[in-house]
């Protein structure tokens, strides 16, 4: 079977079951969650700082009055 194939037993993909007894020691079960949780915080830290960047980076341009009074105008058209 091609790495590319992915079975899936009931709801479940056995992809990720498969890559996570390939990369973490399953017969130390609470040193793998360990593992996998310190990898997961740094990915989670990673993502977060990504998005606080992007919305610092996005309200540079915005005057400081919209910032505090950010409102939606209707725009009506008439069907052509």
């Amino acid at each position: 079977m091609s790495q590319s194939q992915v079975l899936a037993q009931g709801a479940y993909s056995e992809a990720a079951q498969q890559n996570f007894t390939s990369q973490f020691d399953v017969d130390h079960p609470n040193d793998a969650m360990s593992t996998y949780a310190r990898i997961m915080h740094e990915h989670t830290k990673v993502q977060l700082n990504t998005a606080t960047s992007s919305a610092r980076r996005r309200s540079q341009g915005v005057s400081p009055s919209l910032k505090t009074g950010l409102s939606v105008e209707s725009v009506s058209s008439n069907g052509s």
